[in-house]
């Protein structure tokens, strides 16, 4: 039974992992090998070509790298500021109607996002023809929705919340306010906490795309998970290495904070 249970799991994860050792190993092959019936995984003839290609003739690659970058730093620095914040408020501070809007939080986080893009674009829109204050076909577009999200809520939440109050109280005898507390002693508990909401909230909006098909219409602001598909199509060899590279960061920062991310769902999850 072990054994069978162990060769479900190489067969499941080899079925994940095909895909991106045949993206990498198509992306040193020549155009004649890629295009082939056959599916072929190891190159005939080793080539860097598609990668020169990409230097010395894409360099609009670059500027849609940029953009996804941009909106993604963003999105992660905006949820962990207002993540760490309103977390501490539900889980440490007791005020009037906290469990009712954190059970909105909770509502919010059952959603798909795919559910409240039509609502935002209104909003959006409204605002425009209102204030006069253009935020479709801009960044801010993708970026207020992504800062705003629930998620890092309630998985920063899970975490406070397992700091004994005890060591709250100890520190407001001591004469310690909220922001002390936060920063002295919350903030150094929560780096597991941290690091998974790093990464969780890169891996979703590194690859982000309908919110950019629906709320850009300007193509040089699109990211690069828009662009990739849409221009390289046809440019076999190019797409795969710039996929590649694509890939690239998002396979650095899941090694990197591997254990972080281990640890905190394992403990997030407890609480």
């Amino acid at each position: 039974m072990k054994r069978l249970l162990i060769f479900i799991i190489i067969v499941i994860a080899l079925m994940y992992i095909y895909p991106i050792i045949f993206t990498f190993t198509n992306s040193f092959m020549t155009e004649g090998q890629i295009v082939k019936s056959d599916i072929e995984l190891i190159p005939q003839e080793f080539n860097l070509q598609q990668y020169y290609s990409i230097i010395t003739e894409k360099a609009e690659y670059f500027k849609f790298f940029l953009n996804s970058v941009k909106l993604t730093a963003i999105i992660i620095i905006g949820q962990i500021i207002i993540g760490i914040l309103a977390a501490y408020a539900f889980a440490k501070i007791n005020f009037k109607g906290r469990d009712i809007i954190f059970a909105i939080y909770i509502m919010a986080v059952l959603l798909p996002f795919q559910v409240t893009l039509v609502p935002n674009y209104l909003i959006f829109d409204k605002i425009d023809r209102i204030l006069n204050i253009q935020i479709l076909d801009t960044h801010l577009s993708i970026i207020l929705p992504g800062i705003f999200s629930s998620f890092g809520v309630f998985l920063l939440r899970q975490f406070i919340r397992g700091i004994p109050d005890e060591v709250i109280e100890a520190a407001r005898i001591d004469g310690a306010g909220y922001g002390r507390i936060l920063f002295k002693i919350i903030l150094p508990l929560l780096k597991p906490a941290i690091f998974s909401l790093v990464i969780l909230t890169f891996i979703d909006n590194w690859n982000l795309i309908e919110q950019a098909i629906i709320f850009i219409d300007t193509p040089k602001k699109l990211p690069l998970s828009v662009f990739l598909d849409s221009i390289y199509h046809e440019d076999h060899g190019v797409f795969f290495a710039g996929s590649v590279l694509y890939i690239i960061p998002a396979i650095i920062i899941f090694i990197k904070g591997e254990k972080y991310l281990k640890e905190g769902l394992i403990v997030g999850g407890s609480k």
